[in-house]
């Protein structure tokens, strides 16, 4: 409107254009998609945390037995419903005719994941085996995803998938001090990631659900950069990590260039810049650095925050992308 209002002042249009830009503004559908969605997703994650504080609060009176029933009944009923509804497989994006299929969908895995858990931590369904109580639903959910094109599902299993391999974090572990930088979690979290951006590769190029990829460059690039700093931080191999790290840093941002994606460029560079910065203070300060390593030091903040300021004037310039 202030364009128009500017462009009315400017004798460009006249008093009758601007009344009927006025009008057809005031009176234009705006989509409240994505609203829906989030209130649609926030009433899914509540109903199962409700059930679970439900079930903590009145085992006593419940019964063991009763609180599995009703979940596996609730969890029947939903997957009867989304399978009976689905549409057929395709290896390419499948939309459903109703608009309430996918939430029912990730209704119907969380339940089952609840149920899974409250029979292993309750009857020791799988003994000392845990990895199988986040094996088994984590399968289930990648599966779901695929039948169903469901990408939150995706991003449960993978997340399952992850947890399975020990790349997880429960809160008693940060309380007792977990070190989370061991060497066998971080050589499973490349190679974990890596293996995610390679089933990409390997989708795209066969065309099955490409439009997974983001999904899985998204849990890829936090993960296998995520573990590079975790190397270079705490590791003695500084050089193959910070080796390492360029590398991630050229692919990531020629993906981002190849998708024209912000995201995926923004991690690149936030997270390189992160390990730049300290490799170069590592050296610097190396032996106590002094007033010449600390000048260095600040000369070095101030060039890259030009640097930063000038990326973000640039970034359209960077991925291609009409002003």
């Amino acid at each position: 409107m202030n364009a128009a209002k500017q462009l009315h002042a400017d004798d460009i249009i006249s008093d009758d254009g601007l009344q009927k830009i006025e009008t057809y503004e005031s009176g234009k559908l705006f989509s409240v998609h994505w609203e829906l969605r989030t209130i649609l997703y926030l009433g899914i994650l509540l109903f199962t945390a409700g059930i679970g504080i439900l079930i903590y609060k009145n085992i006593d009176t419940i019964g063991h037995q009763a609180v599995l029933a009703i979940i596996a009944l609730l969890c029947g009923g939903c997957f009867y419903y989304v399978f009976k509804n689905k549409q057929p497989y395709s290896n390419s994006e499948v939309k459903n005719a109703s608009p309430f299929f996918d939430y029912i969908a990730l209704l119907a895995c969380l339940l089952l994941g609840v149920f899974i858990g409250y029979i292993q931590f309750q009857y020791s369904l799988f003994g000392h085996r845990y990895g199988l109580a986040t094996l088994i639903p984590s399968a289930v959910f990648l599966y779901c995803a695929c039948v169903f094109d469901h990408k939150g599902l995706l991003a449960l299993g993978i997340t399952g998938i992850a947890g399975t391999i020990g790349l997880s974090i429960a809160p008693m572990q940060l309380i007792n001090g977990y070190n989370f930088s061991a060497t066998h979690l971080v050589f499973t979290a490349l190679v974990f990631g890596a293996a995610l951006i390679v089933w990409s590769k390997v989708s795209e190029r066969k065309e099955i659900k490409t439009h997974f990829s983001f999904t899985y460059h998204n849990f890829g690039i936090n993960i296998l950069f995520a573990s590079c700093l975790t190397l270079l931080f705490n590791q003695p191999m500084k050089v193959l990590s910070f080796l390492l790290l360029i590398g991630l840093c050229i692919y990531f941002v020629r993906y981002a260039i190849k998708q024209q994606s912000f995201w995926f460029l923004l991690l690149a560079i936030v997270y390189s810049y992160i390990g730049l910065t300290y490799s170069i203070f590592s050296i610097l300060f190396d032996d106590n650095g002094g007033e010449g390593a600390f000048i260095l030091g600040m000369f070095y903040l101030f060039a890259s925050c030009i640097g930063v300021i000038l990326f973000f004037i640039n970034y359209k310039k960077i991925l291609g992308l009409k002003k």
